[in-house]
């Protein structure tokens, strides 16, 4: 216990998952707390007694308890604690997706080169190689430049490959 950090001026109170019932919180307190807690970001004592259809005489005693046991403190660490688990979730679900589209990627690139391999340059139009070539610098660049910053920075976008009739049964 002594690794965990106290609150500075409440040596009973464990600032790790400090919304977790404290110690000598009792029974009745703490279940306040919780409603208090989960009520959300606009949370008040009296519209949390509200929303649970609890008497109006109950908020001198939440009071006194939120008081007593720094409800405001413990629920902000909380959501904190909440947006955390958000963060962290989606921060997986991005890299997963990014190695997704990579795997993907890289089947498509395999199957292009594939393609390639087999063609006769000659059957290819001066517009089709240029085209082709265009359509290559564009996605290296959308795929390799990371050096301008802009707004959408950090958002997943959505890259749009168009095939020729040449690859038609692939």
């Amino acid at each position: 216990m002594s690794d965990i950090p106290i609150i500075p001026g409440k040596k009973d109170f464990i600032e790790e998952e400090s919304w977790l019932r404290q110690p000598g919180e009792t029974n009745a307190a703490f279940h306040a707390f919780c409603i208090y807690r989960d009520y959300g970001g606009d949370r008040t004592i009296r519209k949390a007694i509200t929303a649970e259809g609890l008497p109006e005489r109950r908020i001198n005693i939440w009071r006194a308890w939120s008081n007593k046991y720094q409800w405001k403190r413990r629920s902000t660490d909380y959501d904190n604690h909440l947006e955390k688990i958000k963060r962290e979730e989606r921060e997986t679900t991005f890299r997963e997706r990014e190695q997704q589209h990579l795997k993907v990627t890289g089947k498509m690139l395999d199957l292009v080169e594939k393609r390639l391999d087999r063609l006769d340059p000659e059957e290819l139009s001066q517009g089709t190689l240029t085209d082709w070539v265009k359509t290559s610098v564009n996605i290296e660049r959308q795929t390799y430049d990371d050096t301008i910053e802009d707004e959408n920075k950090g958002k997943l976008k959505q890259l749009e490959i168009s095939f020729f009739e040449e690859f038609d049964g692939i």
